[in-house]
């Protein structure tokens, strides 16, 4: 294994001491990981905010012992290397998900700089970053673009028509314009509940965007496919009550797919009773969970198909942004100080209507390199 001489044994990152403690998040000293076979360890250089990092503090569904420190999406450079990895080398300048089972790469400062923060990902989980691609804009990407990807790459096919809920947020900004910029749908319609987020949604390509909090959803989608609804509906909103909306608006033989645990299951300590599922078999539609979360929990689990679909959606993750084709719009742009991280967070958490991403800059030296473009 390939490592550089100056690596600190520890860093103080930002996450939990103590099980489901929950926002404010706090400063947390952890080993820096060694890179295992197959994974590279990054300097972090930035990061960028996910709803999985309020809910891990919350919940720790993981069963992490504590200390945990949090900051999935990373950018930065490969400072050491495990066995098994010969195409990315120590100095590159990458974008990935930090393993799950390790710890995330925030970085606790007092916005003039830190000893840094250090995270391990799977190799397949990580991508060169091209030179043109800000440090920031590639950290906002491996979440959010690998949930829309898994959920829509292989089930979008040309001139369908698509519903992406909330095509302001984080997930479905990226969705909008990979439905229609790259994978060729014809008919792709979202919703939103502010005018910044319903304009992200038109920018981004939705040609028909709607007010959920207003509109009769269902109704209008009804009104543009002659009765039929949509070939597919893709659900990132996490919404009990907006799931069974969304699931109206799918046409007979159709595909509702969803982000996470799915209805009944969203707080994921208790099930409760949801009508989507009914909704669903009366129209002869599928119901498809997309999860994350054991793709870079457990990697070990995983076919090769599957790892190589993800590996691809990290390189293409790189490869839009630089084109143009698939952007991550940054709303706000952080430090890595707890209070910042734990107020942005929290207002993920209550649903202020977050509008594309939250940028986090981790370290402000490498961030700001000549290989930056920040």
């Amino acid at each position: 294994m390939e490592q550089t001489p100056t690596i600190p044994e520890t860093f103080l990152g930002v996450g939990y001491t103590r099980d489901r403690a929950g926002l404010p998040l706090e400063a947390v000293r952890v080993p820096v990981p060694q890179p295992g076979a197959d994974q590279v360890l990054i300097r972090v250089a930035a990061s960028s905010l996910n709803p999985l990092e309020y809910k891990l503090a919350d919940l720790n569904f993981m069963g992490r012992t504590p200390p945990v420190a949090l900051g999935l999406d990373l950018a930065g450079v490969v400072v050491a290397v495990g066995d098994g990895v010969s195409d990315v080398a120590v100095g590159d300048a990458v974008a990935g998900l930090a393993d799950l089972n390790g710890n995330g790469g925030w970085a606790a400062t007092d916005g003039s700089g830190s000893e840094g923060g250090y995270a391990v990902a799977s190799r397949f989980l990580t991508a060169r970053k091209p030179p043109s691609l800000s440090f920031r804009d590639a950290a906002a990407l491996p979440m959010a673009f690998l949930s829309a990807f898994a959920s829509l790459y292989q089930a979008v096919h040309v001139g369908e028509s698509v519903y992406v809920p909330g095509g302001g947020g984080g997930v479905g900004h990226l969705a909008v314009q990979m439905a229609v910029r790259a994978l060729g749908a014809g008919l792709v319609i979202s919703s939103g509940s502010t005018p910044q987020s319903m304009e992200l949604a038109r920018q981004s390509g939705a040609q028909h965007v709607f007010d959920y909090k207003r509109d009769d959803v269902p109704a209008e989608i009804a009104k543009l496919t002659g009765s039929q609804g949509v070939d597919l509906v893709f659900d990132a909103t996490y919404s009990e009550r907006g799931f069974v909306e969304t699931a109206k608006t799918v046409r007979r033989d159709g595909s509702w797919i969803v982000l996470g645990v799915g209805p009944g299951k969203t707080t994921r300590l208790v099930e409760t009773d949801s009508p989507v599922d009914a909704i669903l078999a009366e129209r002869g539609a599928k119901h498809v969970n997309v999860n994350l979360l054991r793709y870079f929990s457990e990697p070990a689990t995983l076919d090769s198909e599957a790892r190589d679909l993800l590996q691809r959606g990290m390189a293409l993750a790189m490869e839009w942004a630089e084109q143009g084709i698939v952007v991550p719009h940054i709303s706000q742009t952080i430090d890595s100080t707890v209070e910042a991280i734990s107020t942005g967070l929290q207002s993920l958490k209550a649903g202020h209507g977050t509008v594309g991403k939250v940028a986090v800059i981790v370290d402000r030296d490498l961030a700001g390199g000549p290989d930056s473009g920040f």
